[in-house]
């Protein structure tokens, strides 16, 4: 099932000569408990396009639709779009987990009784119910990244935005996001459209690959055909999505 749908989507900044296309025209689907990754070089659109879908830019043209509902002001009240931003900031240190994901749960206007049973649930999906009581300022990097994912996961998404989910953290806590990412994903059946620099990280969770260059689609398709295009090739072994995107990255910048 097609849960988020873009349709030629068109977003600059700045006018005159100073005008800046951001992103072009793109156009993706993502279906129900499917991992879509957004790859390309900075600048190439992926954080404009997420924040499109968000809500926290609106679209030059193009559409965005939920379930073959075109978002409006309207529409956005009644679908929920989980974004995960990440970072140190984004909740209140002095207060507790539990404390934060009420506050938030409420921003959302869910009820008391709704509020309760959410925080709750969404602790145990990123394992932090025994730390519930303890100020945020208190967590670790990684800690404070599963509880932006909580957050993102009250009310019940109909998707979820990861953008760069696990920047700045170590191997062994990256490792334990992506596999939350992937379980959830799996479990819940959540759409998730990602946006990552490691390649890695892309080789673990994404079910489908969209290559963006400068505002465009330049490639859609699973890892295999992403190899393929490159053409990168070895005799021992089989290229990794790292050498083949390296391969394609001239493509992809800006001119």
């Amino acid at each position: 099932m097609t849960r988020i749908s873009l349709e030629h989507l068109k977003k600059s900044f700045g006018k005159g000569q100073e005008l800046f296309q951001a992103v072009k025209d793109i156009s993706l689907k993502v279906h129900s408990g499917e991992i879509v990754a957004l790859l390309g070089p900075n600048g190439a659109g992926k954080t404009t396009t997420v924040q499109m879908i968000a809500g926290l830019l609106t679209p030059d043209a193009g559409e965005i639709y939920i379930d073959d509902e075109k978002l409006n002001e309207q529409s956005r009240k009644e679908h929920r779009i989980g974004l995960v931003l990440g970072g140190e900031l984004g909740f209140y240190g002095n207060a507790s987990a539990e404390e934060n994901l009420h506050f938030f749960a409420r921003l959302n206007q869910l009820s008391k009784q709704e509020r309760i049973s959410e925080v709750d649930r969404v602790l145990g999906l990123v394992e932090l119910k025994d730390v519930r009581q303890k100020k945020v300022r208190e967590f670790s990097r990684g800690m404070r990244q599963r509880l932006h994912i909580a957050r993102a996961l009250l009310g019940r998404p109909d998707v979820l935005l990861l953008d760069e989910p696990t920047s700045g953290l170590d191997v062994e806590i990256s490792r334990n996001i992506r596999l939350i990412i992937r379980r959830l994903t799996d479990e819940e059946q959540i759409p998730v459209l990602l946006t990552s620099h490691t390649m890695t990280e892309v080789e673990a969770l994404a079910d489908r690959v969209v290559l963006i260059g400068a505002g465009e689609v330049f490639h859609e398709g699973d890892i295999d055909s992403i190899v393929r295009l490159s053409q990168v090739s070895h005799i021992d072994r089989p290229a990794t999505l790292e050498e083949s995107y390296l391969a394609l990255a001239p493509k992809l910048r800006r001119k």
